[in-house]
């Protein structure tokens, strides 16, 4: 019963705190956060939006089949975290200062003049953090289905019902607040389940051990350019930097961003090769509940459940927001919070349908993560200044057939980066007049 206590507690927080917040708030609190958050608040919603379910466990079967080499996607992120800090959230917010910007399509609009690059930005935005809902939302629920808490449906419904709820009643806002705490979860949560399985004298075993395979080359390429570019093209990045109080604090939340992620990353690393130690013929797949299930002291797995399932929610209510705030992008702005909530309802249940059938975690994150990369490219052009729209376009849509064609080729493997990118530099060579 523990369990029920627990998760009713967390949800009345979390709703009671949207509900409180809500009272002071305006459109632009709702829409954007108010543009005035500060950098420690930054810093927790990038950590919480980027570790979410689909982190916790793809990372940790990676981890447990190729080891080591779960960080050469680490080196691309840390590239990738410092340039979009220092170079391009500076930009973006100045940007957004002058034009008023609530959507990521807002920016390539403002800067070619042209309304299409909006309408495609927007629209590829729309798919990309759609995949971000359903990993969250099929992940989470698998797990919490796996101990038997409740169904898989049921467990979607939980969680769908709880973030719809919140993002109704505040918005954005609601998601940088919540995104705090649940933040704290995530990194509270991973350290209490290190401390339940590992006996200290196991550690340098841990560390040396190696796994049966390693990274082919493609998939370290794939990796790295993944860490490296996807983050210039996440909307809900942008959508930081919109709401941020000026730019030095959104230079110090993003750049000081990536310490908590790579403890995580070697957190889920550890968790990881210890499984593999204890058993190396699991599906991936299923390393992260094992751990769970069978490495620990089963009176924490009430409480640790718990707090997987506020990690999950961190990821889903960002890309829910980002997904509904993004359909609405030409709406009237007297009309925008009425609308939003609609188009929120409308993402939800889209997603809980999909999610009822589509259920293999790895296979989801694989594209979704090469779908991140298809605008990348693309929006460094335009935060270059570069203003012709026929390129912009054109390297959005390259991304796009160069992301079918790796499906076709390589199926859903990390590799599929390549042919992202390559597709995106060959759209540049258009230009329209």
């Amino acid at each position: 019963m523990d369990i029920y206590l627990y998760l009713v507690s967390y949800i009345i927080l979390i709703i009671g705190l949207s509900i409180y917040t809500s009272r002071s708030s305006n459109t632009e609190d709702f829409l954007i956060g108010g543009r005035n958050r500060n950098g420690l608040t930054i810093l927790f919603s990038k950590f919480a939006g980027a570790i979410g379910v689909s982190t916790l466990i793809t990372y940790t079967g990676y981890a447990y089949k190729f080891g080591w080499g779960l960080f050469a996607m680490s080196i691309g992120s840390v590239i990738g975290y410092i340039l979009f800090a220092f170079w391009a959230a500076p930009k973006i917010k100045k940007l957004s200062m002058q034009g008023g910007f609530y959507t990521q399509g807002d920016v390539p609009t403002f800067v070619t003049n042209n309304k299409t690059t909006g309408l495609v930005t927007n629209g590829i935005t729309i798919i990309v953090q759609f995949f971000w809902v359903l990993l969250s939302l099929a992940g989470g629920a698998k797990v919490i289905a796996y101990f038997d808490l409740f169904s898989y449906d049921i467990a979607l419904l939980i969680t769908t019902s709880v973030v719809l709820i919140y993002v109704l009643v505040s918005g954005y806002k609601a998601v940088i607040l919540t995104d705090i705490i649940q933040a704290i979860i995530i990194i509270v949560f991973l350290c209490l389940l290190i401390f339940g399985i590992l006996d200290i004298k196991d550690f340098n075993t841990i560390l040396t051990t190696s796994t049966s395979e390693t990274v082919q080359l493609g998939s370290i390429i794939g990796l790295i350019l993944y860490g490296g570019l996807s983050v210039f093209g996440l909307a809900d990045r942008y959508q930081l930097c919109y709401a941020a109080k000026d730019i030095k604090s959104l230079k110090k939340g993003l750049g000081l961003a990536i310490i908590p992620v790579l403890l995580i990353a070697f957190l889920l690393l550890i968790i990881g090769l210890y499984v593999y130690n204890h058993n190396p013929t699991l599906d991936p797949d299923t390393v992260f509940i094992f751990a769970m299930q069978n490495l620990v002291n089963q009176s924490w797995v009430p409480l640790l459940l718990v707090l997987f399932f506020a990690g999950l929610m961190s990821t889903a209510d960002t890309s829910i927001f980002a997904v509904s705030s993004h359909m609405i992008y030409k709406s009237k702005k007297n009309e925008k919070v009425k609308l939003l909530r609609y188009a929120s309802v409308i993402t939800v249940i889209l997603a809980y349908v999909i999610a009822h059938f589509w259920k293999n975690i790895v296979d989801i994150t694989i594209v979704g993560a090469a779908l991140r990369m298809t605008l990348s490219i693309a929006m460094i052009y335009v935060l270059n200044e570069k203003r012709n729209a026929g390129r912009f376009i054109a390297s959005a849509l390259g991304g796009i057939f160069g992301l079918i064609i790796g499906l076709i080729v390589f199926g859903p493997k990390p590799t599929i980066a390549i042919t992202v990118l390559l597709g995106s530099l060959i759209g540049l060579i258009y230009r329209s007049k």
